[in-house]
């Protein structure tokens, strides 16, 4: 094998391991959800914060936490694949959506206007993304939820909207 080839076989590995972990990374984070959602299922049915901590091996001040994330959470959007854009990305990332289902979801999502909640801030709120907002999508993008050809085959097909 001439260095070249070697090379190309470590970029191809590392490329690989980079997307196992970003799919581990989604599964997690929505794994971390649904631990949540379940934990605020158990104390809205009646059940103690120590009786939940005692089943999840964690303390009753820590489901406190846990259930305050879960209902911070955005509803689920009714007839969607997700909570958000960026809830989507990571589901198709986590493996639990498929290319079509993804790219059919976010180019019809009804998303908010970017400028909703940064007009008049310094410098029009340039680091900031809106939630809801198509600037989820593009995050998904950054943090490797979706790839290129995933991004400009939702743009296509929200062309194709218009």
């Amino acid at each position: 094998m001439v260095p070249e080839q070697a090379l190309e076989t470590v970029g191809q590995a590392r490329n690989a391991e980079l997307a196992v972990r970003i799919a581990n990374k989604a599964r997690a984070a929505l794994a971390h959800e649904r631990t949540a959602l379940a934990a605020l299922a158990a104390a809205d049915a009646g059940a103690s914060h120590r009786d939940i901590g005692a089943k999840m091996g964690i303390s009753h001040v820590a489901v406190g936490a846990l259930i305050a994330k879960a209902r911070a959470l955005v509803p689920l959007v009714e007839g969607r694949a997700g909570r958000s854009p960026l809830h989507v990305a990571m589901r198709y990332a986590a493996g639990e959506i498929d290319r079509a289902t993804i790219v059919e979801a976010l180019a019809t999502w009804p998303y908010v206007p970017a400028g909703a909640l940064t007009d008049g801030l310094p410098d029009d709120g340039a680091a900031l993304t809106v939630p809801g907002a198509f600037d989820e999508v593009h995050d998904a993008l950054v943090h490797g939820y979706i790839d290129e050809d995933v991004y400009d085959a939702i743009l296509r097909r929200r062309a194709q909207q218009q």
